[in-house]
């Protein structure tokens, strides 16, 4: 195991899985720039990277069809809301031509964005897709929250057989964590363990989580945490697994909540028959705003997730 940051992490992921496959290439410039440090990949690997014009609609359906034709194409988004003009080609078509094709072509293109709120980047710049995105059949959709959780998910994404598309966030850059030197599968893993209660999250919210279950420990709560990294498919059967364990449970995410993932799991706990108090914290049902000081009006913070905590824990 290795002490690494995030966007480490994520830059030897990247590197390893370049340097393991010749068919792999970077669509769309760099995964980490503008946002996170350089790199450093550029200087390593230029001749797979590829820096096109603005266009994701283009983008996107040149990587589909690459992918048909045996490529590994990873495309660079960037900020999340870009992809919106690349919707078409991957939910109608990356998603669907497996199916279309009675299983004879696949077509496992990966798509990486940077989602979520950035402080400051206003309501064009600041969305969290994966809540339309795990609504697709035939899109995988992964969102780490965890140096090991990214290591995993580049692995998965660019060596599977299914269109992905990977949900990353600005804000985890700099959080570190142990990573091993081979890719493990990613699947929900209790990432802090306690008696009281349970927090269910993914990305960024996950580390917001483990402060809030934290400052819970302090005043005497027992408080786990459960990474939910998958978001679709769903694996459903490994969160009830841990769900079931719990009389109160917390459902955190970053989406709006009609329709977040976080909101679907708790409707699927529930349906389950699982006698657990639920709890759902997401943000608020308002665009993003512009100014930074007004961005924890909206998005869910640590103090609102501990305070959700200890309503649920009287």
């Amino acid at each position: 195991m290795t002490e690494l940051l995030y966007h480490e992490a994520r830059a030897r992921a990247l590197a390893r899985e370049l340097e393991a496959n010749p068919e792999l290439f970077l669509l769309g410039g760099a995964v980490s720039l503008p946002f996170n440090p350089d790199d450093g990949l550029a200087a390593r690997f230029g001749e797979r990277i590829i820096w096109p014009p603005i266009s994701e609609f283009a983008n996107c359906g040149l990587a589909i069809g690459a992918a048909i034709d045996g490529m590994r194409p990873l495309v660079a988004i960037s900020t999340a809301s870009f992809m919106f003009y690349g919707f078409a080609a991957i939910v109608l078509e990356a998603a669907n031509v497996r199916y279309l094709s009675g299983g004879a072509v696949a077509a496992p293109a990966a798509f990486h964005v940077m989602a979520g709120s950035r402080r400051g980047g206003g309501a064009q710049h600041e969305h969290t897709p994966q809540a339309m995105l795990h609504n697709v059949p035939g899109l995988r959709v992964l969102a780490p929250g965890t140096p090991a959780g990214v290591d995993g998910a580049f692995h998965q994404a660019l060596t599977g057989a299914d269109p992905t598309v990977i949900i990353d966030h600005i804000l985890l850059a700099h959080c570190s964590g142990p990573v091993a030197d081979a890719p493990t599968p990613l699947a929900p893993t209790l990432v802090r363990e306690g008696g009281d209660a349970l927090i269910v999250s993914y990305s960024l919210m996950l580390q917001r989580s483990l402060v809030a279950a934290a400052a819970l420990g302090r005043e005497g709560a027992e408080v786990a945490v459960l990474d939910v990294p998958v978001l679709n498919p769903l694996p459903l059967a490994a969160v009830l697994a841990q769900v079931e364990r719990f009389e109160r449970v917390l459902f955190v995410d970053e989406s709006r909540a009609a329709g977040s993932p976080a909101s679907h799991m708790m409707a699927r706990v529930l349906d389950a028959g699982l006698s657990c108090r639920a709890r759902l914290v997401c943000s608020l049902d308002a665009p993003a705003p512009f100014a930074p000081h007004l961005v924890d009006e909206v998005v869910a913070t640590e103090q609102r997730i501990a305070d959700a905590l200890r309503e649920l824990l009287v």
